[in-house]
């Protein structure tokens, strides 16, 4: 709702003073805020709170949870409530150049602007329902819990002064009251001014302010390891499949080119002209002995002569010897 109202503007440097223009967008989203942060006793987000500090500090084996879940319950109050002072306190410090309206010879600044009711209702259930559930979500009714395990469950009072329970409320009350008033001492001066005034945080602890900004440096110890990593993996992988995989592709190729030529050149040298030149003199016998077979009777009993002649001759030999 806030970008839209501020004409897609995401950057809460530029924003500002917004609950003058959006009250209803300003309204439900303090409502959200207070609940986010765990403010008590009348929002969600505080007994929700409650039950995980609580589900932490009786762990048995350690109070680091515990104490982890102390420090985000301060971090998530303080930034909440830096994001109410700078988006919805001071003045707007953003707005885009001025342009003509057509039409007109005048000029003006895009002003924020309410959104339309298809996302303030929305808006309104959604607030609604961190104030109601609060009312439902309690250790005095713990319905929610039950349904999970399956048991019966009434409401009883007395369940929030059991045990460390009342101790744990006040600590995290505590916690989120340090947390919403520190963030309120250092932000709500900072409202109204520049958009490229320094953050407060970055005036009094430049080194961790620009550490977290950077979010702690985590982009770039992931490019230098990981991406690294990963491209020097990738680079071997290249050199692997120029050198090895395409040498060994071309050696099959050029095994291969090589045994075709040799099988071309024995064809053509060895194997075609031994076939032509059998099937050259067969075709010479055949016409030969086809010559002999032309139909002419009296050739063919000049041959039976000769044949016989021929025979006498051999056997008068073999007889005189």
């Amino acid at each position: 709702s806030v970008i839209h109202g501020c004409h897609e503007e995401q950057d809460i440097r530029r924003l500002g003073g917004l609950r003058q223009y959006m009250p209803t967008t300003f309204l439900t989203y303090a409502i959200g805020m207070m609940a986010l942060s765990g403010v008590p006793v009348f929002f969600s987000g505080f007994w929700s709170k409650d039950e995980i500090l609580h589900a932490t500090f009786s762990w048995p084996i350690s109070q680091g949870p515990f104490l982890m879940g102390l420090a985000g319950a301060f971090l998530t109050a303080f930034y909440m409530t830096r994001q109410v002072a700078c988006v919805f306190y001071g003045t707007y410090r953003g707005g885009k150049a001025a342009r003509a309206i057509p039409g007109s010879p005048k000029f003006h600044a895009d002003k924020p602007h309410e959104s339309p009711q298809v996302m303030l209702m929305p808006l309104r259930l959604l607030a609604a329902g961190a104030i109601l559930f609060g009312f439902v979500g309690t250790p005095a009714w713990p319905w929610f819990h039950s349904y999970f395990t399956g048991h019966a469950t009434a409401f009883d009072l007395g369940r929030l002064f059991h045990g460390d329970t009342l101790g744990l409320m006040v600590l995290s009350t505590i916690v989120v009251a340090l947390g919403l008033g520190t963030s309120w001492s250092l932000y709500a001066k900072f409202s109204g001014r520049k958009a490229d005034a320094p953050d407060p945080l970055e005036t009094m602890q430049p080194d961790v302010f620009h550490l977290l900004r950077d979010k702690f440096r985590v982009d770039e110890i992931y490019e230098a390891t990981v991406i690294a990593l990963v491209k020097q993996a990738a680079t071997w992988c290249q050199r692997v499949e120029t050198v090895l995989w395409n040498g060994l592709v071309q050696m099959v190729e050029y095994a291969t080119l090589a045994l075709a030529w040799l099988n071309r050149l024995i064809d053509e040298y060895l194997v075609n002209p031994g076939f032509d030149a059998g099937c050259e003199q067969l075709s010479r016998s055949g016409k030969f002995f086809s010559s002999l077979q032309d139909g002419q009777l009296p050739l063919y009993l000049r041959s039976i002569g000769v044949a016989v002649a021929a025979l006498m001759i051999w056997l008068a030999w073999e007889w005189m010897l």
